[in-house]
């Protein structure tokens, strides 16, 4: 029995034994045939078996070689002698898909250097240990229909994995292309001095590569440099990218710093983003966000996006914590840009201390110089462009402590909301301090349509005349408040057409106080008290009230009132103001409640455009008095006087009647 049971081992022993060569003398003969078959008989073979597994041609025109290796001696002793086999193969291209238009090929290259494990490729998982690369092109391209030429399977997993440990490489260029952003850049691709062209896995802390970028996106040119990290960082599953870039697009300096993490599944990035122009509106062609002809800016903040998986299309974008400038004024803030139907949104909080309205409209005589309008007028024709904004909803909210638009006239606590939806454009509410009263209104300016509707309403309530005109050294004694309300309608692609059919009005209240009496005096070029005032002191006249109510119809202003109530005179003008024109047409008649001594009083007019208005007396009256006064002169030098002198008299008290 027992000599049964050992014939039995040792046969045992001995198939093992015969196995254990069978395996070794094939793995030498395998070895053998590895290391001296001409591969160049197999392309064929070869290039087929990996065409049907990508489903792409894949190419091989030059030599063929195939042969085992082992690790660099950077690699640890434990891993550097497992056999592995390296590829050599020259002149390789990788087709693109049938419906791929940016490039017959996704890759070329004039030489492919690969070494890669074996035992891993049972578990569908390619271990590539070294891979060298000579002269490579690539050309990444992801379709309207947003699929990918790099995705060689349309499972939202590949069945096989890719890991890249060391890469190296001596020229690359690379280009992208994406149909849904309308993008196309192309990186001339070089490793940074002492680089040497190698990048190893999980050595993401220096930059590496260095590229020139040039291409387009959307309707910009794009034209600058950078820096980056490890190629691997962006072909494997687990890859960090840090990135530097720096250049133009469009018109609008660019300089962008910071990690990519995992950029070939990127979920989620969070990106340094600097940003510096001539103009905010020149965002427009790359961003396609209507922002307003501005001052040259610059800002600064961190640009992230992410989205809630691999197959997820729309990215929500936050450019957060920015802070900069346009012009004189400070902005800070943070903004959101949501992709979504039909139209995406941008929400946004901007905040300043100081801000300066003419820094976010350019000045009109620049704006009217550079459209070749002519000089004498005032209000800016440039042209809405209401189309633009249909590209986007908004949802904008603008504080601001302080705004300066007037010499020392300064706004405080600004505060309004602007709404942008289906091209109808509301600032709802709008809040401001102005001269220690308050303004409160609404703007609504409607572009469904191809002339634009706009409608704005304003109440001015309790604002200190002192303060209203501070530059006036006679008005600085002044206690009256002003309170006003104004409401315009009009339609028109320009503010100048908007107002030339402006349909509304404006009426507006000065309660009692007290106003300078050398206004007075001088409105009604009474030459003695107004020379007396000037020299000796300006006294106060008390103030009954001051009332305007104006008719705007078809873009006409009509004074149907507007008079200036005190216990010295009442100063009432009459006419209108034409608003398509820009023409005033005004009549300003004093009349005096006390005698007079050397008045030269006699009606003033204001004729002539905005910007250069005539204000003077009529000369018939003003001659009549003075060549009255010199004829009296040759009789008796005392009669002389008499013209000059008015003797006042019984007025009503305008404020009575309202």
């Amino acid at each position: 029995m027992e000599t049964c049971v050992h014939h039995r081992f040792l046969l045992l022993l001995r198939i093992l034994a015969w196995t254990m060569a069978a395996l070794a003398g094939l793995a030498a003969a395998l070895a053998l045939f590895v290391a001296n078959y001409n591969w160049n008989h197999a392309k064929p073979w070869l290039t087929q078996r990996f065409s049907e597994v990508l489903q792409r041609e894949i190419r091989i025109d030059g030599d063929a070689q195939l042969a085992w290796a082992h690790g660099p001696d950077t690699e640890p002793t434990s891993t550097r002698f497992i056999p592995r086999l390296r590829l050599l193969a020259r002149d390789v291209t990788i087709g693109n898909p049938s419906w791929a238009t940016a490039d017959q090929h996704l890759a070329r290259a004039a030489s492919v250097d690969m070494t890669f494990d074996l035992l891993p490729l049972l578990r569908q998982r390619w271990n590539i240990t070294d891979l060298h690369l000579v002269q490579p092109v690539i050309v990444l391209e992801r379709d309207a229909e947003r699929r990918k030429n790099w995705r060689f399977t349309d499972r939202p997993e590949p069945r096989w994995s890719v890991d890249i440990r060391r890469l190296a490489f001596d020229h690359a260029d690379i280009r992208y292309v994406d149909r849904p952003l309308d993008l196309d850049l192309r990186f001339d691709t070089t490793p940074l001095s002492g680089a040497a062209g190698v990048h190893i896995k999980d050595d993401v802390n220096d930059l590496l590569v260095q590229f020139g970028i040039s291409g387009k996106f959307r309707d910009a040119t794009v034209d600058g440099a950078g820096q980056g990290g490890a190629l691997i960082g962006l072909l494997n599953d687990d890859g960090r990218f840090p990135l530097r870039a720096e250049g133009k697009v469009g018109k609008t300096h660019v300089v962008l710093s910071g990690v990519l993490p995992s950029p070939r599944r990127l979920l989620e990035f969070e990106l340094k983003l600097g940003l510096s122009g001539d103009s905010l509106a020149d965002l427009y062609p790359a961003t396609r966000v209507p922002l307003p002809a501005t001052a040259p800016f610059q800002v600064s903040g961190q640009l992230s996006g992410a989205r809630a998986d691999l197959t997820a299309t729309q990215w929500d974008w936050h450019y957060r914590k920015f802070a900069g400038s346009i012009g004189h004024s400070d902005i800070r803030g943070e903004a959101q840009y949501l992709q979504r139907e039909p139209r995406p949104i941008l929400r946004a909080t901007i905040q300043s201390d100081k801000l300066m309205p003419g820094d976010l409209v350019p000045s009109l005589g620049q704006q009217e110089k550079r459209r070749g309008s002519k000089p004498d007028r005032t209000l800016s024709s440039r042209q809405f462009d209401p189309e633009k904004w249909d590209a986007m909803d908004a949802d904008i909210t603008v504080t601001a402590q302080r705004v300066e638009q007037l010499p020392k006239i300064a706004l405080q606590d600004l505060r309004f909301v602007l709404h942008l939806k289906d091209r109808l454009l509301t600032i709802d509410p709008l809040h401001f301090a102005l001269a220690e009263g308050r303004v409160d209104g609404r703007v609504t300016m409607d572009a469904r349509q191809k002339q634009m509707r706009a409608q704005a309403e304003l109440e001015a309530q309790a604002l200190r005349l002192r303060k209203l005109f501070p530059s006036l050294a006679s008005m600085q004694g002044s206690f009256g408040q002003l309170d006003a309300h104004a409401r315009l309608a009009g339609t028109g692609n320009s503010i100048a057409a908007l107002l030339a059919s402006a349909e509304g009005g404006v009426k507006a209240r000065v309660s009692e106080g007290a106003v300078s009496k050398f206004i007075l005096e001088a409105a009604g070029l009474n030459v003695a008290d107004a020379v007396f005032a000037k020299l000796y002191r300006d006294r106060q006249v008390h103030l009954n009230c001051a009332v305007a109510d104006i008719d705007v119809k078809a873009g006409q202003a009509h004074f149907k009132q507007f008079v200036v109530d005190t216990d010295d005179a009442v100063i009432d003008v009459t006419g209108h103001i034409d608003l398509a024109q820009e023409q005033l047409d005004l009549d300003i008649r004093p009349q005096s409640r006390e005698l007079r001594v050397f008045t030269l009083r006699t009606p003033l007019y204001a004729k002539g455009p905005f910007s250069k208005p005539e204000i003077a007396p009529y000369k018939g009256p003003l001659l009549a008095r003075a060549g009255a006064a010199a004829a009296l002169a040759l009789v008796a030098p005392v009669a002389a006087a008499l013209p000059l002198i008015s003797m006042g008299k019984e007025l009503p008290n305008v404020c009575a009647q309202h």
